[in-house]
Parts: C-alpha cells; structure tokens; sequence
C-alpha cells in the first residue's frame, strides 16, 4: 500500500498528522514538515499524530515522530500518538 501523510485540522477537533500505508525513506522530509507545520502554526491546539493506518515506518520518520514529541513538550503544546494493533514503529515510541 503507498504510503501518505497528511495535516488535517478543523475547528472543532485537535490537529491531526496522519500516517497511512508504508511510509518509507522517500517520505521523511514531508512527514517532518507536516509535524513541524503542525506544532508552529497550529500552537497551542494539541496535536494528535495517528499513526493507526501505517503499515511500517522507516526510522528516519520514527526520529522525525519522536523529535516532535520532544519539542510539543519544551513548548508545552499537549501530543498524543494513536496506535493501532500493530505498531508500525516496533516498540519505539511506547515509552514517549
């Protein structure tokens, strides 16, 4: 399945950075740029990053997921990932 990652927000729910399908190497540089438009122009909305509809994520994304988490809370800016039966990331982001 191809992957994509895509901004969503609306008035009415938090910001959403969704992931879905297989998100490999050649998405990193837009999947960080959706997470960084996400927390600087969307701030202080919360932020939910679903990764519920990823089948697999390459780690330079996982890195770019886990960057995100750390700087919404140096700017106290409330993240929650969703994840679904699979965990796309392996484990890694269990203990953000």
């Amino acid at each position: 399945m191809p992957g994509e990652v895509t901004l969503l927000h609306s008035p009415a729910s938090p910001v959403a950075v969704q992931f879905d399908g297989e998100i490999d190497a050649s998405w990193a540089a837009q999947a960080q740029h959706r997470l960084v438009e996400a927390l600087l122009h969307h701030r202080p909305d919360p932020i939910v990053i679903d990764l519920r509809g990823a089948a697999r994520l390459d780690p330079r994304v996982v890195g770019a997921i886990l960057a995100t988490i750390e700087a919404a809370g140096d700017l106290d800016v409330p993240i929650e990932v969703l994840l679904g039966s699979a965990d796309p990331t392996g484990g890694l982001l269990a203990s953000a």
